[in-house]
C-alpha cells in the first residue's frame, strides 16, 4: 500500500485524489498498475488480500518475475507471457485464466484484464492491470453446472416416469404391460430386468417378464419365464423379504454372491439369470399397493455399467410402485367383470324361478297353493338378501375402507367361537396362548366362523383346529375329516359364487361366497389363507402377522 502522501502524487499523473482513494478502497478486484519500466507503481488493498503480499513486497517489483506463472507453478519464459507483452505493446489484453503466486507459496487461478495507461506530462506509458479470483468463479459455475445437470437428471426422470404410466396404461392384459415396462427400463435404466408376480394365494411366484439389453434396446427372453417354487417362509434371501413386504433393497458386487437365494435347496434356479446375464449391481424393488405386494422388479446391471445409488433406489422403487398400481387395477378391471357376469347368473336364477312360480299363480289361481306360493317367495327373497349383504361385504372389503383394529388374542378368540356354535361334527381345538394379532374383531370373527362352518359341513367325523405361532406370524388351521378338495380346485373355491359340487349337495342354499370373503379379510389384514395338503379331508390354514401389543 501506498502512503497518503503517494496517492497525492498521483495528481501529477492526472488523477484526483478522490479517484484513486476509489481505486483503492471500492473495486472488489485486484488491481495494480506498471511504469514504463516495467515495475510496479501502486496495488489497492483487495490485491494485497488476494495475493497474500503487503504493498512494500509488490510496489517496484517485477510483475511477472513476481507474480506470473503457468497452471503448474512454473515460470512462463518472458516471451511467452501474454500480459508482459501487453505491457511492451502498449495493447489491450484479456486472459480468462491466468496464474499468480501467492505470498504463501501457492497459486491462486485469476481472470486478468490488462490495458495501456498514460502517465505524465511525457507521455510515458504504463499499465493497469485488473485480475480477480477465479477460484470463486468457478465455485458458482461448478454450482451452476451441477445444478443444471440435477435438473437436466430430474427432467429425465419425471420423463420417464411419465412414460411408465402411459405405457402401463396402455393394456389392461398385466403380462404384456409388464413385458412392455420391462422394454422401457431397459437399457435406460438396466443391462437386464425381470418381473416375479406373486400366485393370488401366495404359495407360488411366477417369472412373467425377462429382458436382456442389446444394443440401443431390450429384447424379451421368455426362455426364463415361467413358475418358480415358492420361498420358504424363514427365507431371509431380499427377495423373499420383499415379497413379503420389504421395502426396495440395492447391493453391489461385494455381497451380491451372498445375497441371492443363499439358503435355498431351489436356489440354482434363482441364481441362473445372475449367473448367466451378469450381474454387479442389482435393486428389487415390491410391486405394492396400500393393500398388498403383488411382485417384485428386479433390475441389474453388469460391470460395464455404474453401480447403482441411492437416487436410482428411489426411481425404481417409484417405478415399481407405479406397476404394482396398474397391475392391481387390471386385477381389478377382471374381478369387475367377472363379478358382473357371475352376480347377474346367481341373482337371475332364483329371480327367474320366483317370477315363474307367481306368474304360475296369477295364471292358475285354484291350482296353487298361496300360502306355499308365499312361503317360497319369502325362502327366494331370504336368499337374495343373502346375497347381497354378503356382496356389500366384499365390496368394502375390496374398497379398503377403515375398520377399528385392536390387539386380539386369536386363540381365545377361537376357543369362543367354537363355544357358541353348535353342530353335528364335534370341534377339537388346541390353540396356544397369547397368540396376538392386530385386527377387526367383528371381520376375524367372521373368518373363523366361515371356516368352523364349512369344516363342520364336509366333514364326517372330526374338525380339528389349532392355533400357534410360526415365526413372526399367528397360524390357525381347520382340518375335516370329509373328502378333501383336489388341489386343482383350492384356488377356484375362493372364486365369487364358486360352489363344488359337494358343497352344493350338502348345503344347497349356500351362496358361494363365505371363503371368497374370508380369503379378502386375511389379505385386509396382511395375511393370507390357502388350502394346504393333508392325509385326509380339507387343511385350511389362515396366516396373520403377530403383534407385541397385548388384548
Amino acid at each position: 500500500m501506498t502512503t497518503n502522501d503517494d496517492l497525492e502524487d498521483w495528481a501529477g499523473y492526472g488523477f484526483s485524489e478522490e479517484l484513486v482513494r476509489a481505486l483503492f478502497h471500492g473495486l472488489r478486484v485486484g488491481l495494480y498498475v506498471v511504469s514504463h519500466t516495467g515495475k510496479i507503481l501502486l496495488v489497492n488493498p483487495y490485491a494485497e488480500r488476494l495475493l497474500d503480499r503487503p504493498a512494500r513486497q509488490l510496489i517496484g517489483a517485477d510483475p511477472h518475475d513476481l507474480l506470473h506463472r503457468n497452471a503448474d507453478g512454473s515460470p512462463i519464459p518472458r516471451e511467452d507471457c501474454q500480459i508482459l507483452a501487453a505491457f511492451a505493446e502498449g495493447v489491450y489484453v484479456r486472459s480468462e485464466e491466468a496464474w499468480f503466486t501467492r505470498g504463501s507459496g501457492g497459486l491462486v487461478p485469476v481472470g486478468v484484464m490488462a490495458a495501456p495507461l498514460s502517465l505524465g506530462a511525457k507521455k510515458d506509458m504504463g499499465s493497469v492491470v485488473l485480475f480477480y479470483d477465479l477460484s470463486r468463479h468457478k465455485a458458482v459455475e461448478h454450482k451452476q453446472a451441477a445444478a443444471l445437470a440435477a435438473l437436466e437428471k430430474l427432467t429425465d426422470r419425471l420423463s420417464l416416469m411419465a412414460e411408465t404410466s402411459t405405457v402401463l396404461a396402455s393394456t389392461l392384459k398385466v403380462d404384456e404391460a409388464l413385458r412392455r415396462l420391462s422394454r422401457l427400463v431397459v437399457p435406460r435404466l438396466a443391462d437386464w430386468a425381470m418381473i416375479d408376480l406373486l400366485g393370488p394365494s401366495g404359495d407360488r411366484v411366477d417369472r412373467v417378464a425377462v429382458v436382456v439389453k442389446q444394443g440401443r434396446s431390450g429384447v424379451e427372453c421368455k426362455q426364463w419365464e415361467g413358475p418358480l417354487p415358492a420361498f420358504p417362509e424363514t427365507s431371509q434371501a431380499p427377495m423373499a423379504q420383499v415379497l413379503r413386504g420389504g421395502p426396495a433393497v440395492l447391493f453391489g458386487p461385494e455381497d451380491l454372491a451372498e445375497r441371492i437365494d443363499p439358503e435355498e435347496e431351489c436356489s440354482v434356479q434363482r441364481r441362473r439369470p445372475y449367473e448367466e446375464l451378469g450381474a454387479h449391481s442389482v435393486i428389487i424393488a415390491p410391486l405394492r399397493t396400500p393393500r398388498r405386494v403383488l411382485g417384485a422388479l428386479t433390475l441389474a446391471r453388469s460391470e460395464t455399467s455404474p453401480v447403482y445409488d441411492s437416487a436410482d433406489l428411489s426411481l425404481i422403487g417409484d417405478i415399481a410402485s407405479r406397476a404394482g398400481l396398474a397391475v392391481d387395477n387390471a386385477d381389478m378391471f377382471e374381478e369387475q367383470r367377472r363379478f358382473a357376469s357371475s352376480t347377474s347368473h346367481e341373482l337371475r336364477t332364483p329371480l327367474a324361478g320366483l317370477r315363474a312360480r307367481l306368474e304360475e299363480a296369477v295364471l292358475y289361481p285354484a291350482d296353487v297353493d298361496p300360502h306355499e306360493t308365499i312361503r317360497e317367495a319369502l325362502a327366494v327373497t331370504d336368499r337374495l338378501e343373502t346375497i347381497v349383504d354378503d356382496l356389500l361385504v366384499l365390496a368394502r372389503l375390496r374398497a379398503g375402507g377403515p375398520a377399528a383394529y385392536e390387539a386380539i388374542d386369536v386363540g381365545a378368540l377361537v376357543v369362543k367361537e367354537v363355544a357358541t356354535m353348535a353342530g353335528r361334527v364335534p370341534v377339537h381345538v388346541d390353540a396356544g396362548r397369547d397368540v396376538n394379532v392386530l385386527g377387526n374383531r367383528i371381520q376375524l370373527i367372521r373368518v373363523i366362523d366361515n371356516l368352523l362352518v364349512n369344516a363342520r359341513r364336509h366333514a364326517d367325523k372330526r374338525v380339528e383346529v389349532t392355533v400357534g405361532r410360526v415365526e413372526d406370524s399367528a397360524v390357525i388351521i381347520m382340518c375335516d375329516d370329509g373328502a378333501g378338495i383336489a388341489p386343482q380346485d383350492r384356488e377356484r373355491v375362493f372364486e365369487r359364487f364358486v360352489r363344488l359340487d359337494e358343497g352344493r349337495r350338502r348345503e344347497p342354499g349356500g351362496t358361494g361366497l363365505g371363503l371368497a370373503i374370508s380369503r379378502d379379510i386375511a389379505h385386509a389384514h396382511n395375511g393370507t389363507l390357502t388350502i394346504e395338503d393333508s392325509p385326509r379331508g380339507a387343511r385350511f390354514v389362515l396366516r396373520l402377522p403377530l403383534t407385541d401389543r397385548r388384548p
